[in-house]
């Protein structure tokens, strides 16, 4: 009897459910299944984020978190922000949430800590055919908060008096605290008395009057300056590029082609320390901006890449083989440093790294790497940045989406033939997941 009752009683549920179902709005049921397939994204505030955002609130399911709840919640599937500061990644969800920085991107973003990476390993791989010799200025590192001389500062005292160098703090960027010096002698006194100042008195006094160290500069890199620089109609200029790590876990990294930054003014050595004529020097485009002509000429501090081939060959009678020899020196500076940091990366599935690469040229076309940054500029001030920047952006977010999808892992099955992806103008330079590196080949 007890049997029966209870097998009612299942029945009565069962039925009660169906004539729920039956009788549930299909609107709200609809609703609520969109609701549970939404993706939430935050972009934190400043460095042109409305790019981001509004190219993701075109694609179909996404939705952008409020700057309150996006701040404080880690209820999201991908997030953007400038710095490490502003994520915790104590709480990051590996594998089902998508972030914009490595945990550890220092090793290749910091001015001390890249050269670290790269000296490290070709101390321990001694046969390379390629190294940073080819294509890193001479630099040293500087750390006045040590009161012992390192053999690197005691290399950096017997260097050549006739030298100019570049003094740039370590955790800065956009050209913030960096001096020129045209008198090594002078340079190196300086340090040496610094050295011997206690870290209490330096703290309680100050550094010198008047002197080429200031606070932001007790932990820095001294770099010998580029005396020969290619020009561009008189001006000094470097390339802005772009490296982005795609996944970190399989390692997949790409290179992508940006845009000339030129000085207003013309270049020349004369009055080199003196802080008025930096705008000839630095081309970083937070400098230029603070020139007084700037607005009025900064169409002409933007070139594309198309301008300046068409330069070369024009100008300067550089023939399309050399350009391309140019081309694949830059893609080979950025593959080494890749594979001199591949094992120093904290790897977690979901973190990606879009960094925006700094390179010069001489007059007899050898290519240097000046410095890579995290949180790249993603400002509209010019047409050519307005050409090239929103598609940068755009295919870093969709091949990073796409990698973390779940449908397409485990990602190894996507990278086995990277060329079946759309990569847009990306060029993969490193693949871990086939074992390959465009400078080991």
């Amino acid at each position: 009897m007890q049997q029966t009752q209870r097998g009612r009683k299942i029945k009565k549920s069962q039925s009660s459910k169906k004539i729920r179902s039956q009788t549930e709005d299909p609107k709200k049921k609809s609703l609520n299944k969109k609701a549970l397939c939404l993706k939430y994204y935050f972009i934190g505030p400043g460095n042109n984020g409305k790019l981001i955002s509004n190219y993701l609130s075109q694609q179909s399911g996404w939705k952008l978190l409020d700057a309150e709840s996006g701040k404080s919640s880690n209820d999201f599937y991908l997030k953007w922000v400038q710095t490490n500061s502003e994520i915790q990644f104590q709480y990051f969800k590996e594998g089902q949430q998508i972030i914009n920085h490595l945990p550890n991107h220092m090793i290749l973003t910091s001015k001390q800590l890249i050269i670290q990476t790269m000296k490290e390993y070709e101390r321990q791989n001694k046969q390379l055919l390629f190294n940073s010799s080819y294509f890193f200025p001479e630099t040293y590192r500087i750390d006045l908060t040590q009161e012992f001389l390192s053999n690197e500062e005691d290399q950096f005292l017997k260097t050549d008096n006739s030298a100019i160098w570049i003094i740039k703090p370590t955790y800065f960027n956009c050209g913030r605290g960096i001096k020129l010096c045209s008198n090594a002698k002078k340079l190196k006194q300086e340090f040496q008395k610094l050295k011997s100042i206690s870290n209490s008195i330096k703290a309680s006094k100050g550094f010198l009057p008047n002197g080429i160290f200031t606070q932001n500069l007790r932990k820095c890199i001294v770099q010998k300056y580029i005396q020969n620089p290619l020009l561009l109609d008189g001006r000094k200029f470097d390339i802005r590029c772009y490296v982005l790590i795609a996944t970190s876990r399989p390692l997949f990294v790409l290179f992508q082609h940006g845009y000339l930054r030129l000085s207003v003014d013309k270049y020349n050595v004369e009055d080199m320390d003196d802080e008025k004529n930096r705008y000839k020097h630095l081309t970083n485009a937070a400098i230029q901006k603070k020139h007084p002509s700037f607005n009025a000429s900064k169409e002409s501090t933007i070139w594309s890449m198309q301008q300046f081939e068409q330069y070369l060959k024009e100008k300067i009678n550089v023939s399309q083989e050399q350009i391309d020899t140019i081309y694949l020196q830059m893609k080979k500076i950025f593959a080494h440093i890749i594979r001199c940091a591949a094992d120093k990366f904290e790897k977690r599935l979901g973190t990606f790294e879009l960094m925006g690469c700094d390179i010069m040229i001489d007059t007899n076309l050898k290519v240097y790497l000046i410095e890579m940054n995290t949180n790249p500029a993603l400002f509209l001030d010019t047409t050519t940045q307005a050409q090239v920047i929103p598609p940068v952006v755009q295919q870093t977010l969709d091949l990073v989406i796409y990698l973390n999808d779940e449908k397409n892992k485990p990602i190894e099955k996507c990278l086995q033939n990277s060329s079946k992806l759309k990569l847009g103008k990306w060029e993969v330079i490193h693949n871990e997941t086939i074992n390959f590196n465009l400078v080991a080949q």
